[in-house]
C-alpha cells in the first residue's frame, strides 16, 4: 500500500520570562522582510523565478560574499543569524508570489506596503522544543540571546516530525504554531480504493439537532452502520443567546465609537463554532476508522442553490457550520489515510433507497409508493454514496472494454 504524509498545525500559548524580547523580535522581522519585499518589488525581471531563486538572488544582492563579491544593496543591518535573515527573505519572496497570483488580467499589480508578517524560526534560531519548553534565539536590542519559553497546550504526537515553529500575536498574548508532519500509512487514490472494494462513509448534511448523518456502505452498497453527529440544536440556542446579547449591548456600543463593538461576543461566537466543526469532524472520522472506511462521499451542489441554501438556514444554523465542518474534515480525514470525494446530489435524494420509487418528504421522514419509510437524510446519504460507486463502476466497466 503507497504511503504519504500529512502536516497538520499545533498551536501552543508560549511564556517568555521577558515579553518584550519577543515584541522586540518580531519588530527586527518585519523590517528586514519588509527591506527584502521592497527589492524584489523593484526587480521585475526577477519575477519569474522560484522561492529559492530569489531568496539566492536576495543573499547575493545583499550579502558579501567570501570570494570578494560585493553586495549591491548591503543590507543596513547587523548582527543577524544567517537562518533568521533566510526566513526573512522566504517570507518576502512568498509574499511577491501572493501579490502576483492574485493580479487580475490587464490590472495594475497590488502591493502591500507593509507585510506584517509572522515570524518564522529556522533551525539554527531554535532549539530543546518540547512539549512544554522551547528555547528561542531572541533579539534584545542590542544582542541575540537565547531563552527558555515555556509552552502550554496539547501535546504532540508522539511518532510526529516537529518543522519549523511561527511566533503570532493573538491580542495581548504570543501564540506559537508548530507544523508536525506524521506518516500517512495509505496514500491511495480513490480510483484504487473503490477497485479494490473498500467500504465508504457518505455523509448528508441538515439543518436540524443533526449536524451530519453518516452511512457506512460496502462495495456492494449494503449498509454496515449509521451514526448521526448531534448538537446542533445546543450550538443553534447557543449562537442566538449571544445575538441577544449583542442586539441589547447595541444601545451603549453605537455610541463609543469603539473600531470592534461588541467583540467578545462575536469571539464567542467564532470559538463556538470552531468547537462545534472540530468536534463533527472528529465524530465521522472516528466512525470511519471503527468501520474501515477509506473514503468519504460529501454532497456537492451548483453554486447558486448553495449559496440560496446557505442564505435561507442563516449565518448561525447548524447547515451554514457545513463549510466549516468540510474545512476541517479535510485535513483530519488525510491524517488518518481516509480520503474526501464530493459527488453532485442531482436528484438522488427524491427516491426510494431500498426499491427506488419516488418518496415524499415530510419533516424528518420520507414515505414511498411501496410502503417503506424511513429518516430522510439516512435515505440521501445512501442514495449519494450508491450513485458514487456506480459512477466509478461504470467508469471501470469503459475501461476494461
Amino acid at each position: 500500500m503507497k504511503a504519504g504524509y500529512s502536516i497538520l498545525t499545533w498551536k501552543k500559548r508560549i511564556f517568555c520570562p521577558e515579553q518584550k524580547l519577543l515584541e522586540f523580535t518580531e519588530i527586527y522581522y518585519r523590517e528586514i522582510t519588509d527591506f527584502y519585499f521592497k527589492l524584489l518589488k523593484g526587480r521585475e525581471s526577477l519575477w519569474n523565478k522560484g522561492i529559492l531563486e530569489l531568496q539566492g538572488e536576495l543573499e547575493r544582492m545583499t550579502i558579501a560574499g567570501r570570494d570578494g563579491r560585493v553586495p549591491q544593496c548591503p543590507l543596513p543591518y547587523e548582527k543577524i543569524p544567517v537562518y533568521f535573515r533566510r526566513s526573512a527573505m522566504n517570507k518576502a519572496a512568498a509574499a511577491l508570489k501572493s501579490a502576483l497570483a492574485m493580479q487580475k488580467e490587464n490590472e495594475e499589480i497590488i502591493f502591500p506596503e507593509n507585510l506584517q508578517s509572522s515570524v518564522t524560526f529556522f533551525k539554527g534560531m531554535y532549539r530543546n522544543l518540547t512539549d512544554s519548553e522551547i528555547e528561542l534565539k531572541l533579539w534584545n536590542g542590542k544582542k541575540w540571546v537565547w531563552t527558555k519559553c515555556t509552552l502550554s497546550g496539547r501535546d504532540f504526537p508522539k511518532d510526529g516530525l516537529l518543522l519549523s515553529p511561527a511566533l503570532y500575536k493573538d491580542g495581548k498574548r504570543y501564540m506559537l504554531h508548530i507544523p508536525v508532519k506524521q506518516e500517512n500509512t495509505d496514500a491511495r487514490t480513490s480510483k484504487e480504493r473503490m477497485a479494490a472494494g473498500v467500504n465508504i462513509c457518505s455523509v448528508r448534511f441538515t439543518n436540524t439537532d443533526v449536524f451530519a448523518m453518516c452511512c457506512i456502505l460496502d462495495k456492494n452498497g449494503r449498509q454496515l452502520g449509521v451514526h448521526s453527529c448531534r448538537g446542533g440544536a445546543s450550538y443553534r440556542h447557543h449562537c442566538r443567546e449571544l445575538m441577544e446579547k449583542v442586539e441589547k449591548s447595541k444601545v451603549y456600543t453605537d455610541t463609543d465609537h469603539s473600531s470592534q463593538p461588541n467583540k467578545k461576543y462575536y469571539m464567542h461566537l467564532k470559538h463556538l463554532s470552531e468547537h462545534y466543526a472540530h468536534q463533527v469532524s472528529r465524530e465521522i472520522v472516528d466512525f470511519c476508522k471503527e468501520n474501515e472506511a477509506g473514503v468519504v462521499i460529501l454532497p456537492s451542489y451548483n453554486e447558486e442553490y448553495s449559496k440560496m441554501v446557505m442564505y435561507k438556514s442563516g449565518n448561525f444554523s447548524p447547515l451554514h457550520l457545513s463549510n466549516k465542518i468540510r474545512d476541517c474534515l479535510s485535513y483530519k480525514a488525510w491524517a488518518e489515510g481516509i480520503l474526501i470525494l464530493e459527488v453532485k446530489v442531482d436528484t438522488c435524494g427524491n427516491y426510494c433507497s431500498i426499491c427506488g420509487a419516488p418518496i415524499k418528504k415530510k419533516g424528518k421522514m420520507f414515505y414511498c409508493e411501496n410502503g417503506h419509510e424511513g429518516n430522510r437524510f439516512l435515505n440521501d446519504a445512501r442514495q449519494l454514496g450508491r450513485k458514487c460507486q456506480e459512477s466509478f463502476q461504470r467508469n471501470m466497466e469503459r475501461g476494461m472494454k
